[in-house]
């Protein structure tokens, strides 16, 4: 369709063209003969100067004849008779010559004073020949003519007159061949003209012809298009409706009337909102249509659920997409309408389904793995290798069921929206620790290393921990399967402006390209042989992404240089006082707090925003990494019981980095010689958050801690 129009346009363009050309062309016809006609008129002025020159020549010869004939036969006959043509030849010699003079013919002027010159001389001497016989001395007039000067002057003046005739002759000759030359050059040139307006004609005949069957032809096929689009329209298993610019029904499909119970001419003109059971303002209407894309754009087509209403006053669950066309002031909107009634009961059934099969399964299963679990250990005696090995597979394979359950019942809560959350200020730290910790043995039994980067001051986030130490769990451990062995997993994290970034590396084989659109869909794995050789159910990274979501994050994956996949949590940090780096503010001191307690460090944390920068620790490992990484520390509270550690176990090691650093203990118990080892000891049952920060502020400040 879209082909059709752009010949169609492309054909009337041309047609508009040449059409122009045409005018054009007979344009320059009229200006040709135009130039033709001035050219003729210029030709017959000249060549009239021309002939009036020469009659005037031939006029002024025929005067001197006369004269010199009169003058002749007055001496030889002595009659009166004779005297007027003189006389004549006299008068009209001067009205002859002004008329050469203004005549102004080629040659003409230049020769006029010579010929004025001989006409006075011929004229002087035949005055002279009169006179003499009217003197009665006719014997010295015909000695005079017999002497042959007036005939000599008269030759001359033949001479000059003939001379003068040629040139006009010759420039009249001129003038006509260079008029015809012109005739023919402009007669050829409007011959080609108009094979040019011929050809022009024949092109636009031809192309008028074929615009009017392109015309046609995109006319059938608009037809034809808006047929279909009715077809489709009007036989459309979903409701569709035609809105206008303020959400108004101009058009319903049956599907519509069946499943509103409504006839079209009854929803025609009434707003979109008037079959939905929630009442919505024309407002709230317009707002909506506004985020509504064009067909084919972004922001077109997506799906949204409502309520809808029957004419009977039923409800009934729909899922509507809409898509708007036409201009930005004219636009119109499309509305597909489904019945998802039966689907969302379907989804019900689905999930109860799951969950009870799931909950009937989960409890059995565990009690079988307990007892698989228990006869591994020996607790009804040492079983033979054989049995002992039937009794390890089955325990391990009753385990990935309960996984799979699991994963079940995470994904079921997440789509229903059952899944609660325990949100709470935590650091990313420990939560990475923990989780490093717990995957160590089964990086172990795979022969393959894990490796922590943790930037030396806290990042805080809102989340679950135990959620967000699933995800993890479910990062690494992926990690841990798809890597060689003797490889390291690299777990990590950076931030960049108001995000943390948790990043799990490995070297395995990377992700397929046909499957990196999928790789967060539900029970997508690489390779079915996935499942077999490495386990797994394929619900993992969907439960990680899901979870992600649910705190304001996401979850995605990319190449890793070198090889292998990076795999990565995106959280948004905790607006707080504390500094996302203690670079930031390097007028506050820097605090180490070794504690296993969670909640008190970001307790302790919190009470020392804005004072003093606070670097986490929540295990003994974790605290000597950090005095290992760092030795500008200005002081260090450290808790006494560290599980089954003592915090006073790494009180050598600061001494030796630092003896002179402030110490303060922390404490939940009275330690009796703690005092000798540090600088204070706070009793936690008896000490409250801020006479800590005192008390550490005042050791580390820098008049205290000169003397």
């Amino acid at each position: 369709m879209n082909d059709r129009l752009q010949h169609l346009t492309a054909s009337r363009f041309l047609t508009v063209v040449a059409l122009l050309l045409i005018l054009l062309g007979l344009t320059g016809i009229q200006l040709l003969v135009r130039d033709q006609f001035a050219d003729a008129r210029v030709l017959r002025e000249q060549a009239g100067r021309i002939i009036a020159s020469r009659t005037h020549l031939a006029d002024l010869l025929e005067l001197h004849l006369d004269a010199e004939t009169a003058v002749r036969g007055y001496v030889l006959t002595g009659q009166d008779q004779f005297l007027v043509p003189y006389r004549n030849a006299i008068n009209r010699r001067e009205k002859i010559f002004a008329a050469l003079q203004q005549d102004g013919a080629t040659g003409t002027i230049d020769s006029l004073p010579t010929l004025r010159q001989l006409s006075e001389e011929k004229l002087a001497n035949a005055e002279i020949n009169f006179r003499d016989a009217d003197a009665n001395n006719a014997a010295a007039a015909r000695e005079r003519i017999a002497g042959g000067r007036g005939r000599i002057v008269m030759d001359e003046i033949r001479q000059v007159i003939a001379r003068l005739d040629h040139a006009e002759a010759q420039t009249l000759a001129r003038l006509e061949s260079q008029s015809e030359t012109k005739r023919q050059n402009v007669e050829r040139l409007i011959a080609v003209v108009l094979i040019g307006i011929a050809v022009l004609l024949i092109a636009a005949t031809l192309l008028i012809g074929r615009t009017t069957a392109q015309r046609r032809a995109a006319l059938a096929s608009a037809r034809q298009v808006a047929e279909q689009e009715k077809a489709m329209f009007d036989g459309a298993v979903d409701g569709m409706l035609l809105l206008d610019a303020r959400g108004g029904i101009i058009r319903a499909n049956p599907s519509v009337e069946r499943m509103f119970g409504y006839s079209a001419q009854d929803l025609s003109g009434r707003s979109n909102m008037f079959l939905m059971a929630e009442p919505f303002s024309d407002e709230q209407s317009l707002a909506w249509l506004a985020r509504v894309g064009r067909a084919g754009a972004d922001g077109a087509g997506k799906r949204q659920e409502f309520l809808g209403k029957r004419a009977n006053g039923t409800t009934f669950e729909t899922e509507i997409a809409i898509s708007r066309f036409g201009d930005h002031n004219e636009s119109q909107f499309v509305t597909a309408i489904r019945d998802v009634t039966h689907r969302k009961h379907a989804e019900r059934m689905k999930s109860e389904f799951v969950s009870t099969v799931s909950h009937e399964l989960r409890t059995p299963l565990t009690s079988i793995g307990g007892s698989l679990a228990l006869l591994a250990g020996g607790a009804v005696g040492k079983l033979e290798d054989r049995a002992a090995r039937l009794v390890t597979i089955a325990h391990s394979n009753c385990e990935r069921l309960i996984r799979l359950i699991n994963d079940l019942l995470d994904i079921e809560k997440i789509e229903s929206g059952k899944m609660s959350f325990d949100m709470r200020r935590l650091m990313i730290g420990p939560l990475v620790l923990r989780t490093v910790t717990a995957n160590r043995q089964f990086a172990n039994d795979h022969e393959v290393s894990l490796e922590i980067g943790l930037p030396p001051w806290p990042q805080y986030v809102i989340g679950d921990p135990d959620r967000l130490e699933q995800v993890l769990t479910n990062l690494v451990s992926n990690a841990i399967k798809y890597s060689p062995p003797g490889e390291s997993v690299y777990v990590t994290t950076n931030q960049s402006g108001g995000t943390v970034r948790i990043e799990v590396c490995d070297r395995g084989s990377g992700v397929p390209e046909d499957f990196r659109e999928r790789i967060f869909s539900k029970f997508a794995m690489a390779d079915s042989s996935d499942a077999r050789t490495r386990g797994g159910t394929g619900l993992g990274l969907t439960i990680v992404r899901e979870i992600a979501a649910r705190h304001g994050g996401s979850a995605g994956f990319a190449d890793r240089g070198g090889g292998g996949s990076i795999f990565y949590l995106e959280l948004p940090l905790l607006a707080g006082n504390v500094p996302a780096n203690p670079n930031e503010q390097t007028d506050l001191p820097l605090l180490l707090h070794i504690d296993d307690d969670i909640d008190c460090l970001t307790v302790v944390a919190s009470a020392f925003a804005g004072r003093a920068t606070l670097v986490s620790a929540a295990t003994m490992d974790e605290a000597r990494a950090l005095l290992i990484r760092r030795t500008d520390f200005s002081g260090c509270i450290i808790d006494v019981g560290m599980g089954a550690d003592s915090g006073l176990d790494i009180l050598p090691a600061v001494r030796a980095i630092a003896p002179e650093l402030p110490i303060v203990l922390f404490t939940a118990r009275d330690e009796p010689h703690a005092e000798a080892q540090a600088n204070a000891v706070l009793v936690k049952s008896r000490t409250s958050v801020n006479k800590l920060v005192e008390t550490t502020m005042a050791l580390v400040s820098p008049g205290n801690r000169n003397s």
